[in-house]
């Protein structure tokens, strides 16, 4: 036991693994967040574990971003008759009746995928290059008054075998991030795409 702990004392000051992230766009990688009402919607995860922080963190991100016109879905319902879910895909007619019932201007959808934990919690150099924890978040926002869906995008996030600062130590195991501590840290690094790409007049 007191073997184990050593050795986790040791992975985490010297050789703590990391997460890489690819980020796509496929469409609204500049928007102009300067003007309308933005509703940032309940997100949606299959993580048991982290599934309210998606929420929490999307909305402290995107809250640095919009400020004050951003509303959160829960309070709108509180004055206004919207119906109780909204779907992440969305068509033309749930886009009309969205601008009908909510008299805001955008909508944000955001879903968050646990895809693996392959590697678990820590991972030696000369493990299987197909282990690895794994997860993605996906971002909609629609225009409510035009109808139209304004920018997609998705971060997709992996762990990554990091060496030790001991060249002769190769037996020393690497921390990782869980797969849905990936997804959390992965929407947190999408928005802020958001924030630094937005267009500024």
């Amino acid at each position: 036991m007191k073997k184990l702990f050593s050795i986790l004392i040791i992975s985490a000051l010297y050789s703590c693994g990391g997460a890489k992230y690819n980020y796509f766009f496929d469409a609204g990688k500049q928007l102009d967040f300067s003007d309308g009402k933005w509703i940032l919607n309940s997100t949606k995860s299959n993580s048991r574990i982290f599934d309210t922080e998606l929420y929490d963190n999307s909305l402290k991100e995107f809250k640095k971003i919009l400020g004050d016109s951003l509303i959160e879905m829960n309070n709108l319902r509180s004055t206004k008759l919207v119906a109780p879910k909204i779907k992440f895909d969305l068509t033309d007619s749930d886009l009309k009746e969205l601008k009908r019932d909510t008299d805001c201007d955008y909508l944000i959808n955001i879903g968050g995928n646990v895809i693996s934990d392959g590697a678990g919690t820590l991972s030696f150099p000369n493990q299987n290059d197909n282990s690895s924890n794994r997860a993605s978040v996906s971002i909609s926002i629609y225009d409510l008054n035009t109808e139209t869906l304004i920018s997609s995008s998705q971060v997709y996030g992996k762990t990554e075998n990091q060496e030790s600062i001991f060249p002769d130590d190769n037996q020393i195991p690497t921390i990782n991030p869980s797969s849905h501590m990936i997804m959390l840290k992965g929407a947190e690094k999408l928005i802020r795409k958001y924030k630094k790409n937005q267009l500024k007049y």
